[in-house]
């Protein structure tokens, strides 16, 4: 069959259109994270001899920013940036007075995380590792990357597990850290009997959207 000038431009046309498809699909996306629908909480054990008169803390962060980018090579190349701002860092405890709350975040703010000296923490994700698929969109992982923490820089591995999708990306975990790794004194009072574990726990659930 003898070809046409209109036959020609409709072939080029759907080639065009074909081109175009899969370079959409092809293109990284980016997730930014919502704060109003996200929380970052940590959990810090007491310790000491007369520990039972002291309570466990739960602290949470209130001001954080951040990011999520997966490339068209898929989840296994993803990365995450977040930022967060130590002065934010606020007790959540239901069973202290006003008082005792006042006591312990200023303790936290000057003598244990000096937040004025180190106003931010962050995180650098450097790889993603043990990636599998456990549903529709859903999936588990191990983040690996650089946490910045009261002026000290720490390699991390924290597992996660996520729902990804293209207008929306929700992801929580924990993960265990020691105060000393990241040059921190653990809290403590009356002559060290009444004090705070080294290892704390943090967690996070987190929402992003594109």
């Amino acid at each position: 069959m003898k070809s046409t000038p209109l036959r020609h431009c409709a072939i080029s046309l759907a080639v065009l259109l074909l081109l175009t498809s899969a370079g959409a699909q092809s293109k990284a996306k980016t997730y930014s994270i919502v704060a109003g629908e996200s929380s970052f909480w940590v959990f810090v054990g007491k310790a000491g001899i007369f520990s039972g008169l002291a309570h466990n803390h739960e602290i949470g962060v209130k001001s954080f920013t951040g990011r999520v980018t997966i490339p068209a090579a898929g989840t296994s190349a993803a990365t995450l940036e977040l930022e967060a701002d130590a002065k934010s860092l606020a007790v959540l405890d239901r069973e202290v007075s006003d008082k005792d709350r006042t006591e312990i975040f200023n303790s936290m703010h000057t003598a244990v995380l000096e937040s004025a000296k180190y106003p931010k923490i962050t995180f650098r994700s450097a790889s993603v590792s043990d990636v599998k698929e456990t549903g529709s969109n859903s999936f588990a992982f191990t983040l690996n990357g650089d946490l910045t923490l009261h002026g000290v820089t720490k390699r991390i591995a924290v597992p996660v597990t996520a729902i990804i999708t293209p207008q929306q990306l929700k992801a929580s975990g924990k993960y265990t850290l020691r105060q000393t790794d990241f040059g921190i004194r653990p809290y403590s009072a009356a002559g060290g009997t009444v004090k705070v574990k080294n290892e704390v726990v943090v967690n996070f659930a987190v929402v992003a959207k594109s």
